[in-house]
Parts: C-alpha cells; sequence; structure tokens
C-alpha cells in the first residue's frame, strides 16, 4: 500500500531537520496513506517488457533497476504477473536517466503492435470498427498494463480520448507519449500506415523534442492545452476493421471480463490487508488473524494473495516501506522512534531495511534534496522467487 507520490522536496536547511516537520508532527502516528493502489500489484508488466526492450536495443541493461524494486526480466514474462505502480514508475524514471532520453515514451510506443497487448490486442483486432476497438480497449485498459486513468467524450465529427494520471506524478508526460503514442500505433496495426488521429492536445509545454510529436502523430498538436486528449475523426472510427470477427470477439471479451471481475476481487483482498497491516503498527497482525478476520483458512488467504502475485510478507514489507519514507522524508523524528512506530527491534533493523528498500541510509534520505518523489515499494514477491 502506497501514499500519494508527492514532487521533489527542497534541500533541508540544518542537518536533518526539514521544512515539513511541523505538518508531520501533527499527523497522527496512526494515519494510513490515502491511495493503496500505489504500491499494490495490480498492473501488467506490459509497459515495462516494451521498456527494457527499447533499451536493449540501445546498449541499455535495465536489469539493476528492476532489482531495485524486487524484480528480474524473467518476471515480465510471466503470464499474470502483477508489478505495482512504484515499481514499475521507478524502472521508467531509471530508464530515462540512463538512455537520457526525456522522450523515451514515443520511443516504446512505436515499437509495440496490437499482438503486443495479449488477450486486449487480439479483441481490438477483432473489433468490427476502430470506434468498438476503442471503446473495449479503454474498458479492459487495465489488463494492457495501462499507468493512467481514461474516458471518453463524444466531440463534434468525432469522439476524443481523455487521459488522466492516478497520482501527481513528475512522470505524465512519459505516460501520456507512451499511452497516446502506443493507441496510435494499434491503430495502424489494425488499418495501416496512413491512419491518424485528428489532434492531439496535451497540458504539458512544448518540450525541446516537440518535434517527434508531429513526426508520429501526423496530425496537429497542441501544447500547453487544458487536458490531455488524443481526438478521432468519425471517418475513421466507423471504418470497419478487417480482422473483424464476431466469434472471436465473443470468446475473448468473455476471458476479459472473468478476468477483469477476478483481478477486482483478488485487488479488494489486497487492499484490506494492506489497510489492516498500516493501522496496526507498529504490531503485525499475523497471517492467521488477517484470515480469522475475513472468514477464511490461512490457506486460502495465502493462496487468493498468491494468485494476485503477492505474499503476506510482501504486502508488511510495502507498508512498513510507505511508513518509513513518510517518517524519514516530511519530518525530523529521531530513527529510534522511526524504527518503533515500524515495527521493528532497534535503529540497526531500519537501516538495514532502508538500505534494501532504497539503496541508502535513513540520514542520506533525510537529507536528500531528490529523495523518492513516489511512495510505497513492491507489493510484489522478492526477486525471482516464485509467489509461496
Amino acid at each position: 500500500m502506497d501514499g500519494p507520490a508527492r514532487g521533489p522536496r527542497p534541500a533541508p536547511a540544518g542537518g536533518d531537520a526539514h521544512p515539513a516537520s511541523a505538518r508531520a508532527a501533527s499527523r497522527p502516528p496512526d494515519a494510513v496513506p490515502a491511495d493503496p493502489r500505489h504500491g499494490s500489484a495490480t498492473l501488467t508488466p506490459h509497459l515495462l517488457r516494451h521498456l527494457v526492450l527499447v533499451a536493449a536495443g540501445r546498449g541499455c541493461d535495465l536489469g539493476p533497476a528492476l532489482e531495485r524494486v524486487g524484480l528480474c526480466g524473467s518476471d515480465l514474462e510471466l503470464v499474470g504477473r502483477r508489478i505495482s505502480y512504484r515499481q514499475a514508475s521507478s524502472v521508467i524514471r531509471a530508464a530515462i536517466r540512463e538512455l537520457d532520453d526525456p522522450g523515451l515514451g514515443l520511443a516504446v510506443a512505436r515499437r509495440q503492435r496490437a499482438t503486443s497487448w495479449g488477450l486486449v490486442g487480439f479483441a481490438l483486432l477483432a473489433s468490427p470498427t476502430l470506434r468498438d476497438a476503442l471503446a473495449l480497449g479503454l474498458r479492459h485498459h487495465g489488463a494492457g498494463g495501462s499507468m493512467l486513468d481514461y474516458r471518453l467524450r463524444p466531440v463534434p465529427g468525432g469522439t476524443a480520448v481523455l487521459a488522466a494520471p492516478r497520482f501527481s506524478d513528475s512522470l505524465r508526460a512519459f505516460l501520456l507519449e507512451e499511452a497516446f503514442g502506443s493507441i496510435v500505433a494499434l491503430a495502424r496495426d489494425a488499418l495501416g500506415p496512413c491512419f491518424a488521429p485528428r489532434a492531439v492536445s496535451v497540458r504539458h509545454s512544448r518540450p525541446a523534442y516537440g518535434a517527434r510529436y508531429e513526426q508520429w502523430f501526423a496530425c496537429p498538436v497542441a501544447f500547453g492545452a487544458r487536458e490531455d486528449r488524443l481526438d478521432f475523426p468519425d471517418a475513421w472510427l466507423d471504418h470497419p476493421l478487417p480482422g473483424a470477427d464476431a466469434y472471436a470477439l465473443a470468446q475473448t471479451v468473455r476471458l476479459l471480463d472473468a478476468a477483469r471481475a477476478r483481478d477486482r476481487r483478488d485487488q479488494d483482498l489486497v487492499e484490506e490487508v494492506e489497510v489492516a497491516v498500516a493501522r496496526s503498527l507498529p504490531r503485525v497482525p499475523t497471517l492467521a488473524r488477517q484470515a480469522l478476520a475475513r472468514g477464511m483458512s490461512e490457506r486460502t488467504l495465502r493462496r487468493r494473495l498468491a494468485a494476485h502475485g503477492t505474499t503476506y510478507q510482501a504486502l508488511v514489507d510495502s507498508v512498513r516501506l510507505v511508513r518509513a519514507e513518510e517518517l524519514i522524508t516530511t519530518g525530523d523524528l529521531p530513527f529510534p522512534q522511526v524504527a518503533a512506530r515500524l515495527g521493528f527491534g532497534d535503529t540497526r533493523a531500519l537501516r538495514r531495511a532502508v538500505a534494501r528498500w532504497f539503496g541508502t541510509s535513513p540520514s542520506a534520505l533525510r537529507r536528500s534534496p531528490a529523495a523518492p518523489v513516489t511512495s510505497g515499494g513492491p507489493a510484489g514477491t522478492p526477486p525471482c522467487t516464485p509467489s509461496r
């Protein structure tokens, strides 16, 4: 479970003190971070798979970046594997930094094909028209590993896809470029290279690589707009797709609907467990107590968590990671008290955990002017090990 993303903090003045000390002091010690989605393993690793391939094509190995968030390359190929928003965003930031390419989102989008999206991609190709495919894709965007939320809006002469970030996040431009760019890539995969949207609008200012937008989208692009949207004209939306197949579509949608219902049920359970752990710190409820509270056996709870790609210990670590970052970076609480609130026996245990989670010490994490801008940690299993 993770809290909302935070922007870069100003460097603290004078030792470990921080401007947010007063806010931290007024926050109740049992406060629970607001949004559990950030650290919950809910995303398919679709985007990271393509990011790793793009990086490898440029001679960059993202293996170390994956390992830092509890993943390895083979995890991205596992059917049913789920990762957290924090894991994905951490690897994306590392890739942008190591490749020195702020326009990396468009590069990742351009290499995608409909089949890259698995069942969702096949359903899109089997849809009657682009309009149907668009509606279906947005309904099941979670199965494609999307890190944004979407809605459709009718506009004169067409329909617009509006995108919104789930968190206040500095990766918004990357995510928009990858999302809008991949939608166009899939449309061209189905309709041919001549397809182009009617217009693209984004809220951020024109970047230095802005020409890449016009080159890829082949339509007017508005920067500094009031909303992030991708406009499609009716002429293209009502264009029949050459691979339309009613039987294949019905069969695939049935599988997608069942998977979505199952994932939602499992995610609700994961979030319930995370909240219970967060409210109980510094004490951590046993797995048996968590199972009893939900009217199930330990074995059933363990199996349900494993089906969602996580374990109880991984969820406990995720909650502690979020609280550790919150206590360390938004106040000047002495480290022995931080350790106590997290349920650690002493500061040595805290130092070991912070080194494992953030690759640094508690003191360095507190002093850093560029401390992590996203909260929370992996809610998945440890690196390269099967769920238990």
